[in-house]
């Protein structure tokens, strides 16, 4: 086990690994993954940071790196053509919003690790290696099982494993430490390459020893310990197992090869590029703004905690986040704007039972068709499915008279009226077609 070290934590992202799932749990959505009104897609950049920060608060690393593949061949590809081959062409959406990602992340000066003829498996092994050596104890997030190898309770690295598939959208982890890679391959982490030599893996088309599945190379390494243990026995091994072995010699050795991960990584990324200082709050703002990604805006502050810097008071916050086209304007300016801007209606927050009987009794008199009353929800996710009612807003007009309410269910402050006591009253209304209506956000 390694928890409760006393160790600094160096926290390590699979970045496509995140990524991936990220765009799968999002896209699979009746609505084909998020998308800014302007048709951005975003799916990658809000399922990665939601599940980054998670861990952030879970974690309190004090040095962070993410780790991506590149599109340049491998030293894995130029010995094997057909390594990897078998995966399907990048979804030409999930580029750009990769894309995207990488602008935040480095707008939050987080460190992100690339190296040309090398994996991200690759990177982030070396940087595990790395780490120890300068006294941090390593975690790895990742839903991918090849860095169950790095597993290693005397060297503190451990395994952050996004369990239940890609499509996924429930960011909870399990910590492996060599007990729980054990129970789950049925291998100690230092037998997982030999485990995949035997047995193959088709996700990474490796090809292993025709006709030995799982079971069977989880039994020969729990007899033999390793793959040169194996052929070292093999003349013991009686009927089809030995022939197999024997004829699938060579596949066994290069899919060792392939299924290594190597430390021996030529990064230009120091631990002291990975260390957490904080960030310049307008930067990611500004990025957030322009895709839509409005839950994180009001979380920069606390985001710059876990993130390693210092909470601002929130009007210096608020100050620094603030366009830059208004910097210039004088206070007589900013008057005049504010005054000139005026909303033509003064909102009322519904926030009593008495209040909602009279806003009711207002809406059963709105019943022309040219002129219905506008419904908008505020929830706490974008898919319909993950969502919880937060409110209700309403937009209507008597006469000359333009009316704006809002119903507060669910908020974390100020006062709401009880959820299923006000559907309950709202519902003769909503269900009944005398009374014209439209709705947005409301599946």
């Amino acid at each position: 086990m390694v928890a409760n070290s006393p160790r600094p934590l160096l926290l390590l992202i699979d970045g496509h690994s995140l990524a991936f799932r990220a765009y799968y749990a999002f896209s699979k959505g009746r609505d084909g993954g998020l998308k800014t009104r302007g048709g951005i897609p975003t799916s990658v950049c809000f399922g990665f940071l939601k599940s980054m920060f998670e861990v952030l608060e879970k974690e309190h690393p004090q040095a962070l790196a993410v780790a991506f593949d590149r599109a340049e061949a491998t030293f894995r590809h130029q010995a094997d053509v057909n390594y990897k081959a078998n995966r399907q062409e990048t979804p030409e959406d999930f580029i750009g919003d990769l894309q995207n990602l990488q602008q935040i992340l480095v707008a939050y000066q987080v460190s992100i690790a690339t190296c040309a003829g090398y994996e991200a498996d690759d990177v982030l092994a070396a940087l595990a290696e790395r780490g120890i050596k300068a006294g941090y104890q390593v975690k790895i997030l990742t839903g991918d099982r090849d860095l169950f190898q790095l597993v290693n309770s005397e060297k503190l690295i451990s395994v952050l494993y996004l369990a239940g598939g890609s499509q996924k959208r429930d960011t909870a982890t399990q910590e492996f430490y060599p007990a729980q890679v054990k129970e789950k391959m049925g291998v100690h982490p230092s037998q997982i390459v030999d485990y995949k030599a035997l047995c193959g893996d088709s996700s990474d088309n490796i090809p292993g020893v025709k006709g030995i599945g799982e079971k069977t190379a989880v039994k020969l390494l729990q007899e033999y310990s390793t793959l040169d243990g194996v052929y070292a026995s093999v003349d013991q091994i009686k009927g089809a197992m030995q022939k197999k072995l024997i004829a699938g010699r060579g596949d066994a050795y290069h899919s060792q090869f392939l299924a290594q991960i190597t430390t021996e990584v030529p990064l230009d990324l120091t631990l002291d590029d990975c260390h957490l200082q904080g960030f310049p709050p307008q930067a990611p703002s500004e990025l957030f703004q322009r895709l839509e990604l409005e839950t994180f805006r009001p979380k920069l502050n606390h985001f710059q905690t876990l993130l390693g810097g210092k909470a601002q008071e929130v009007g210096e916050a608020e100050a620094q986040i603030v366009d830059e086209a208004l910097d210039f304007w004088s206070a007589a300016e900013t008057e005049a704007a504010q005054a000139q801007n005026q909303l033509p209606f003064t909102p009322i927050i519904i926030d009593d039972e008495q209040k909602l009987t009279d806003l009711i009794a207002k809406l059963k008199t709105c019943q022309d068709p040219q002129h219905p009353v506008a419904w908008d929800t505020e929830t706490t996710a974008l898919e319909p499915r993950d969502a919880e009612l937060v409110g209700l807003g309403c937009c209507f007009q008597q006469d000359e008279t333009l009316t704006v309410a809002y119903i507060p269910l669910k908020h974390k402050r100020g006062q709401n009226l009880e959820s299923d006591r006000a559907l309950e009253l709202l519902r003769p209304l909503l269900e009944n077609p005398a009374y014209p209506k439209v709705f947005q956000n409301a599946k």
